[in-house]
């Protein structure tokens, strides 16, 4: 229950200025009483006064009374939904205004006041709800989204406008998440979200608190977990948001090479027990208002480390306030994942907080994508040398529960769309690129994939351009769109691909070191089902590859990605293959991915 009364149980106020509340949203900002009237409340325990101004007021000041040993102001104001407000902080006889840190919207591109909503709405997911997990030993494919270019038909795109087109894309292609960058409010629009002045705003650009609500159910309703992209690191400095809130360095640090970030922004300071409740009452908000199934928690390693920089040491406060968070939405919601964005080898990410862990469920393996990347930008009579790029991953990949990532940061910035990453001729790189998202999707790991990777975009993201679907039109395109549809269900439905993600006896090398003509083969297993997948990563041609084995198997083609219904020139229908005498010998074209079931051979002699 919200509480609507002027003064509170000042218990409440104590757990948030310790920060052991994940409850702040129900406290502060407008909340409507039976009466009709709102209590409007405020944490500013440095500022002298404070105004509230709005619609309801003409824009004239309202004083609001302070709590001063609690540090909060508050005033009850007859209001209505649809209001725009402000606060007027004063502090040493120096007024600023400031937008509500619990505002739920804010005029993003006017003058920043936050906005009274309704945010009643009534859910249909339930069904959903009650069957959702953490999908360790489920299928999770996850097709990474930003709202504002999906489909950009007009200058301005609401949740509601492409939702029935995304459903319809992502079940068509058997993804079974997606994720949207930020979608809190953001003062810059190129930032993408990652510099956020309304941690609890739905931003305007995109629709209303009921639009994302409803764009959620619709997911839901169709079977799509959705997570949600946000920022715990560093907040926009606009002196309008959380910068010097109360007139001093209320959110940040007041010492300057602990306030800003990389980006120019400033860092939250989590020695603060009102800013530790505040991040954890965020992510309480989200998840228990809009029904998200997880939170990918951008730039873990910069809350790990000073600046990142391994070099400085382990940032305790941060580390403690990771360790907090994970214990508090795991204790609440059991089925609701946390992933890390970690770019850093700093040991237990995913491991419980109990056993000295940061306590996330995922994270993503940026190891192995930089590896996989580099790789296949080496053009193929140089991968000779290169090797080590596909082959380590696996030395490491136990040591945390990893997602593979193919995200928007690296098709951005002039780093190149994914089908350009590629070496080779036009027409080999199209093989390459299937090539790369077969070993993504049958290596051990959860997945993720950019919009725009699974059509080959040969342009760079954009944020101000919708995707270039009309790039489809032509068959080398729409082939291998296709080839990433049916590499996705073979995916999903198949249990080897994810069961046994994290469990060594869910995978093993089958060729690993064979440099002379870069080959790689592996098993993944789960119960009595085995698959084979052999990767030729080379341009060059081999009739009777070796690969050892000392079982009588039968070994039958499930996938290829030169087949002639994905552009190439192979016939789908390859019979079975019996394993002769101790090796199983393939035939290789330039740049196959090849996947094989295998099942026992049953008869007298396997050849």
């Amino acid at each position: 229950m919200k509480v609507s009364i002027s003064e509170i149980d000042h218990k409440l106020i104590e757990d948030y200025i310790r920060g052991d509340t994940s409850r702040g949203f129900e406290i502060f900002g407008p909340i409507k009483n039976d009466d009709g009237i709102y209590t409007f409340r405020l944490y500013a325990p440095e500022a002298d006064e404070v105004y509230l101004k709005g619609d309801f007021s003409s824009w004239q000041g309202l004083k609001m009374t302070k709590n001063p040993k609690y540090g909060y102001f508050y005033l009850r104001v007859p209001a209505r939904e649809g209001d725009y407000y402000k606060f007027v902080i004063g502090k040493d006889s120096n007024f600023i205004e400031k937008a509500d840190p619990y505002g739920r919207s804010m005029n993003a591109e006017g003058d920043f006041a936050s906005l009274i909503v309704d945010e009643s709405y009534d859910f249909h997911d339930g069904e959903y709800l009650e069957t959702r997990s953490k999908n360790f030993d489920r299928p999770m494919n996850i097709y990474e989204i930003h709202i504002g270019s999906w489909l950009r038909l007009s200058d301005r795109v609401n949740f509601l406008d492409i939702v029935d087109k995304l459903i319809a894309y992502v079940k068509k292609m058997g993804y079974t998440h997606i994720e949207i960058m930020p979608v809190t409010e953001h003062p810059f629009y190129p930032s993408w979200g990652y510099q956020s002045s309304g941690f609890f705003a739905t931003s305007s650009r995109y629709g209303s608190v009921r639009d994302l609500k409803n764009f959620v159910d619709l997911l839901h309703q169709n079977g799509i977990g959705v997570i949600l992209d946000m920022v715990t690191v560093h907040f926009a400095s606009d002196a309008f948001g959380l910068d010097h809130f109360d007139g001093t360095a209320m959110y940040e640090s007041k010492y300057q090479d602990l306030k800003y970030s990389e980006w120019g922004s400033n860092n939250f300071d989590y020695s603060k027990g009102h800013v530790r409740s505040f991040m954890k009452s965020v992510f309480t908000y989200w998840i228990e208002n809009f029904h998200f199934d997880g939170i990918r928690v951008d730039a873990v390693s910069y809350m790990i480390y000073y600046s990142g920089n391994k070099n400085r040491g382990p940032h305790r406060d941060n580390i403690s306030f990771l360790k907090d968070l994970s214990r508090t939405i795991n204790d609440k919601y059991p089925n609701v994942m946390l992933i890390a964005e970690d770019s850093s080898d700093y040991p237990d990410v995913t491991s419980p907080v109990d056993e000295g862990g940061l306590g996330f469920d995922y994270k993503w393996d940026l190891g192995w994508m930089n590896d996989t990347l580099r790789y296949f930008k080496v053009d193929s009579f140089n991968r000779i040398d290169y090797q080590k790029y596909i082959n380590f991953s696996m030395f490491y990949f136990y040591n945390e529960n990893f997602i593979l990532p193919l995200s928007h940061d690296e098709v951005v910035h002039l780093k190149g769309s994914m089908i350009k990453k590629m070496s080779g001729s036009y027409e080999d790189s199209f093989k390459e690129l299937k090539l790369l998202y077969t070993y993504q999707m049958t290596h051990p790991g959860k997945k993720l994939n950019f919009m725009g990777n699974d059509i080959a975009t040969f342009d760079e993201w954009n944020e101000n351009a919708s995707i270039n679907w009309d790039i489809l039109k032509f068959p080398v395109h729409d082939d291998l769109n296709r080839y990433v549809r049916d590499l996705n269900y073979l995916y999903k439905d198949n249990k080897v691909f994810y069961e046994k993600d994290y469990e060594e006896e869910g995978f093993e090398w089958k060729v690993v070191d064979d440099n002379e003509n870069s080959v790689f083969a592996y098993e993944r297993r789960a119960g009595d089902e085995r698959f084979l997948v052999i990767l030729n990563m080379t341009n060059t041609y081999k009739g009777a590859y070796h690969i050892p084995y000392d079982e009588n198997l039968i070994f039958k083609e499930v996938l290829n990605n030169l087949d002639k219904k994905y552009g190439g020139s192979r016939d789908a229908d390859r019979k079975k293959i019996i394993k002769k005498g101790e090796d199983l010998v393939v035939e290789l074209w330039e740049y196959e991915a090849l996947i094989l079931k295998i099942d026992t051979y049953e008869g007298k002699k396997a050849y």
